[in-house]
């Protein structure tokens, strides 16, 4: 059943969608929360001392300065009946800044853009003829993608304060090596 018949079918019946308020609420996936310490994820310990060792020894800084991306083993790599090829972590200033979902085939982006539609609520910004999708929140940010030339999807939950924080602290190493010079 095509996502088109599948949520006019829902909103027929009464089903009830959920709202940007509840992007804002979970602000997280599954278990964790976008802000919470990466250190006091169980699954993420013993990788971070060598990641942020490997990013210390790093020549070219930007844009990826203190970014460290992480990988839970035990993670279920299916979001409702929608099967995942990856979930990763990605943590700045040792905190959770963003999850983002990997899958194939336009069956997998309708499969997520119901899970998410009944969720969150419509997406008030949608491009379906280009694949793109977001649900723009206070706190949170989440975007869906489907790529219609390579059938590559993605979805990404993202903390809009941790991005504005990477982007002023990389705004400001750019001025300290211009001052450097």
């Amino acid at each position: 059943m095509s996502l088109v018949l599948l949520l006019a079918s829902s909103l027929a019946f009464g089903a009830k969608d959920g709202t940007l308020k509840d992007l804002d609420k979970h602000a997280g996936f599954r278990d964790l929360a976008l802000g919470q310490r990466c250190d006091e994820v169980a699954a993420f310990k013993g990788n971070s001392a060598a990641l942020k060792e490997a990013d210390a020894q790093r020549t070219d800084k930007t844009p990826f300065a203190g970014l460290l991306l992480m990988r839970r083993p035990d993670d279920s790599l299916k979001v409702g009946d929608t099967p995942l090829l990856d979930v990763g972590y990605a943590c700045y200033a040792d905190q959770l800044m963003s999850v983002r979902l990997l899958a194939w085939g336009p069956d997998s982006a309708d499969g997520l853009l119901f899970t998410f539609t009944t969720a969150f609520g419509a997406p008030p910004k949608a491009d379906a003829d280009a694949g793109s999708w977001v649900w723009d929140a206070k706190d949170v940010v989440l975007r869906l993608d489907h790529d219609k030339a390579t059938d590559a999807v993605s979805a990404v939950f993202t903390s809009k304060g941790l991005v504005q924080k990477k982007r002023t602290d990389d705004e400001e190493r750019r001025r300290s090596a211009i001052q450097d010079l």
